[in-house]
Order: structure tokens, then C-alpha cells, then sequence
């Protein structure tokens, strides 16, 4: 069985400059740069990120300043702040977060269809019985 390695960046660290890979990690501390990973990104609630992040995915419950892109999905928890731009598939804001700046996720058109063809059809209501009125002179 492979050994999952984690990075974690302390309550105490500060980070200026980017961060690149492809192992998970967490954010206790504080980062300035460009983050750039294949793996998740947590940014727990002591970290405070001024980055632009490309991850495949990241949950936020400190604060972000700066745009995100996720490959699988983007996650603020309620303590979460995030000022800035999301790009995703998936995104989840949880009550209490905040949010400033556009989410956009990635629809297709193949996508629309598929679900759309796994929701439930609408009833069609019957027609109302047709009535008809006489005009006297």
C-alpha cells in the first residue's frame, strides 16, 4: 500500500513566492504567491492565502484573496472567506461563508442534456373543459 505524504504549512509559517505539485496540503499559516497543484488544498481556519490556486480541489475555512480553478470541485465551510474569482465544476458554499467575486462552473452542453434526461418528467395538466357563451340581442 503507498504512503500518502501531506504537507502541511504551520499556524507559525509564512510562504512568499509559488507553490507547485502534486501532494495534498493543508494551509495553517500564511502564503503570498501562486499555488499550483495536482492534488487537494485545504485552507484550514488560521490560514490566510493572498494566491491565485489551481488545484483539482480546494476547501476553504480560513481566508482567500485571489482566483480560483479547480479540476473536481471548490468548497467554502462557514467560517470560510474567499474574495475572488471561482472556476469549477463544482462548487459549494456553505451557510455562513462569504463569498465576493463570480463563481463560474464549467457546463456543457453534454452535460445539460445528460441531466436533464435523468429528471423527473412534469405531469401535463388535463385541459380545462371548454365552455361556450351565447350573446342575446
Amino acid at each position: 500500500m503507498a504512503e500518502t505524504t501531506q504537507t502541511v504549512i504551520g499556524k507559525t509559517i509564512t510562504i512568499k513566492g509559488d507553490i507547485q505539485g502534486d501532494e495534498p496540503l493543508t494551509i495553517e499559516g500564511k502564503v503570498e504567491g501562486k499555488i499550483q497543484l495536482d492534488s487537494t488544498i485545504h485552507v484550514k481556519e488560521s490560514g490566510v492565502v493572498n494566491a491565485d490556486i489551481s488545484s483539482r480541489s480546494i476547501t476553504i475555512e480560513g481566508a482567500v484573496s485571489g482566483n480560483i480553478t479547480a479540476t473536481e470541485k471548490v468548497e467554502i465551510l462557514p467560517a470560510g472567506i474567499m474574495v475572488g474569482d471561482i472556476k469549477a465544476p463544482r462548487v459549494v458554499i456553505n451557510d455562513g461563508a462569504l463569498l465576493k467575486g463570480q463563481v463560474e462552473m464549467e457546463v456543457t452542453d453534454e452535460k445539460i442534456r445528460a441531466k436533464r434526461e435523468t429528471l423527473p418528467k412534469a405531469p401535463v395538466p388535463p385541459a380545462a373543459p371548454r365552455t361556450f357563451s351565447s350573446i342575446e340581442e
